[in-house]
Parts: C-alpha cells; sequence; structure tokens
C-alpha cells in the first residue's frame, strides 16, 4: 500500500454495474457472487490495488508474497495450491491476462474490471466505462477484508461505488437482482453483517408514494462509516491529486537531467 504511495485503490464502476440500463447490469461482483469466488474477488481487488507499481516492477511478485498479504486472523486461508487455482479461476473469468513465467515467478496482468479489456488506470477520463470509486488502504492495513464475508464485501463494493459522489443512497432488497444481479438474502446478510462491523449505517427518510395506502413510504439510505465514507474517501483523493500535481514538475525536471546524460553517454 505504501508503495502505491495515494492512500486508496481505484476501481472502475462497471467492477459492481454494468452502465446500459437497457441490458443486464449484472456484472463482475455478480459473477463472483453467484460463483462463490470470494478468493478470487479479494485476489483481483489486490492486484488492481497494487498495479500502479506493481505493472513497473521489474520482477513479479513470489507466491509466498500473496499469500503473506492476504493472510489475517479470522480471514480465508491461503496455501499455495489455494492461490494458484484462484489465479487461474480469475484467468478463466477474464479478468487477468495470460500469465508468463519470470524465473520460476509467475507473471500476472490485470484486465478491464468487466473483463473484456486490457487494464489501463481509469483515472483522467470521466465516461461511464472509467468512472470509479476507491477503497481506503485500511481495507487492507486494518485487516477488514478478512473480516468480510462475500456477502458483506459484496454490499461493501456496492455502496462505495454508489457514494462515490453522494453521501448516501438508497435501495430495496427485491431491487438489488435488477441493478446489481444479487439476490436479496445475501444483500440482507450483507447489510446486517457490515452493520454489525460498524462499517454500515442508515438513516430513515419519508416520501411521497401515490400508490400507496397512506400516500407515502419510508425509504433507507446507507453510507458507510470512518475512512470509508463518502467525505473521508473525497478528501483523501484530493490530498493525493495535490500531491501529484506538486511532484509533477520535479519530476519532469528530474527527467530531463537523465535524458539529457543518456545523450551524453550515448555521444561518448
Amino acid at each position: 500500500m505504501k508503495l502505491s504511495g495515494r492512500g486508496y485503490a481505484q476501481y472502475r464502476h462497471i467492477l459492481v454495474q454494468l452502465p446500459d440500463k437497457d441490458q443486464s447490469r449484472a456484472s463482475t461482483l455478480a459473477r463472483m457472487v453467484t460463483g462463490r469466488r470470494h478468493r478470487e474477488l479479494l485476489l483481483y481487488m489486490l492486484l488492481v490495488s497494487c498495479w500502479n507499481w506493481l505493472g513497473e516492477n521489474r520482477e513479479p511478485l513470489a507466491a509466498a508474497t500473496w499469500i503473506r498479504a492476504l493472510t489475517a486472523q479470522g480471514g480465508i486461508t491461503w496455501s499455495a495450491s489455494t492461490l494458484s487455482r484462484s489465479w487461474k479461476r480469475l484467468e478463466d473469468l477474464g479478468l487477468i491476462e495470460k500469465r508468463e513465467r519470470d524465473d520460476r515467478l509467475v507473471r500476472v496482468v490485470p484486465r478491464r474490471e468487466d473483463g473484456t479489456e486490457a487494464y489501463t488506470a481509469p483515472a483522467g477520463r470521466d465516461d461511464r466505462w472509467n468512472t470509479y470509486f476507491v477503497i481506503p488502504d485500511e481495507f487492507w492495513t486494518t485487516e477488514v477484508f478478512a473480516k468480510l464475508s462475500l456477502p458483506a464485501l459484496a454490499v461493501l463494493l456496492v455502496v462505495a461505488k454508489e457514494t462515490s459522489y453522494q453521501k448516501d443512497f438508497w435501495f430495496t432488497y427485491n431491487r438489488m437482482d435488477d441493478w446489481y444481479g444479487l439476490k436479496a438474502r445475501s444483500v440482507q446478510t450483507g447489510v446486517k453483517e457490515l452493520s454489525d462491523l460498524g462499517l454500515l449505517k442508515t438513516r430513515e427518510k419519508v416520501v411521497k408514494a401515490p400508490l400507496s395506502p397512506t400516500g407515502k413510504t419510508t425509504r433507507t439510505y446507507y453510507s458507510l462509516v470512518g475512512v470509508f465514507d463518502h467525505t473521508s474517501r473525497a478528501v483523501r483523493q484530493k490530498t493525493a491529486q495535490k500531491e501529484a500535481q506538486a511532484r509533477a514538475p520535479k519530476e519532469a525536471a528530474l527527467s530531463k537531467v537523465q535524458m539529457k546524460s543518456a545523450k551524453q553517454k550515448k555521444s561518448k
């Protein structure tokens, strides 16, 4: 996480939900939940979160390094065989590129969150296929990832996606299948677990409903808590952007010096 240098990871909205309202909106998250691919979802998320530095790393990470990163008290147990199977399943799902071996180490390259294209960072583009939400590094560093069941992780990602531009949002369990491809029972389980862990809070609002017996109904709005809430994530993004802008002139100057030095060496 320190090597990433931002304090958060970026995930496109299409990890959770496809943007075309005229077709099925279920995406990778629904496939993971339906197929009970808890390991694969965590492994893919970790790969994407590290890719801004790992993609430039000359050496791929050893299997033991991935296993240590994903192992925490109370979480899923990992081994060389389960890691290997998870990479293979991600490959079958189209979420990583063909693996190549570098000095007996496995090289894995992520594909875009919906599995249809090669992976590129989403930042800098705001079309509906590249809008993104962020997950703070504390998801990994405080071992939140190990405390969540697959339904709870799915709900966390849905709420994080939907609160990337607003403080909270409402949903009903019976609409989650249409919107995200998630069954009501799974969502209900996830909501309860996140609430019990203190990661999710709700508020209720009475709104007009002309067709109801009383002419009104109550909507339940959901939001994440602490470093995961909308405001905290927005502040962290702005801070990272300012730091990147401050570094840009220094990095440009250093690049010019390196290019000049390379030309001088070449001329000699």
